[in-house]
């Protein structure tokens, strides 16, 4: 996998440096913070891009609202490093000149921290992919439309896969012991995940014959 990694600067040395201190990865070279997108492993940013210290707080704000928790590493001079906030939003920074190998390994340990992370919230079970941080599930590549509860009940099925729940189990465990609806509600989100996932879903759930439900990935 080619990693993608993101550089907002303006500075021809520093771009050059950083390219050649990286020559695996692909580089999306940003202009100012406006361009700055979601597409990228990880972003690099140039603080010489931030004229005041007072600004920094703002820009970086502004870009972490737009990459989400991408991992981002500062560049910075070391005449710079007093001015160095660690209130700002970045993981780490690295000064410049930048040390042959040091900028390389940095990024291989967030992305690959990132990748472990990704990896521990994807539940796959044949073609249906659940994502514990998005809330989502996709058939193939195609996501489709799930409601909160109907996601949850096929979360925890899922997770737990061989363990038969009753419908008891599932209504306290997923609307809660307040719930005042009967168990007859387990049976109608069931109906509607066999609806949604097609045959895929009736290989996948196994009504267990005056108990429940089980997982049988």
């Amino acid at each position: 996998m080619i990693i993608r990694v993101g550089l907002l600067s303006s500075n021809h040395e520093v771009i050059e440096s950083v390219k050649a201190s990286c020559t695996d990865f692909e580089f999306v070279k940003y202009k100012n913070a406006d361009m700055v997108r979601a597409e990228t492993d990880i972003l690099l940013i140039d603080l010489d891009m931030f004229e005041e210290s007072e600004s920094v707080q703002f820009f970086l704000s502004k870009i972490r609202k737009k990459i989400h928790n991408l991992p981002v590493i500062l560049i910075l001079k070391p005449s710079n490093r007093d001015n160095l906030d660690y209130e700002w939003f970045f993981n780490d920074f690295i000064c410049y000149p930048l040390r042959k190998g040091e900028l390389e390994l940095r990024i291989n340990k967030f992305v690959s921290q990132k990748k472990a992370e990704i990896d521990e919230n994807i539940l796959k079970v044949g073609r249906i992919t659940i994502n514990l941080l998005e809330y989502s599930i996709y058939y193939d590549n195609e996501k489709l439309d799930f409601t909160y509860k109907e996601f949850e009940l096929l979360r925890l099925l899922v997770q737990n896969s061989g363990q038969a729940f009753s419908r008891k189990d599932l209504l306290a465990k997923i609307w809660g012991v307040e719930y005042i609806g009967g168990t007859r509600t387990v049976d109608v989100h069931i109906r509607r995940l066999r609806s949604k996932l097609g045959d895929d879903f009736n290989s996948l759930i196994e009504t267990v014959r005056n108990v429940g439900y089980r997982c049988i990935k």
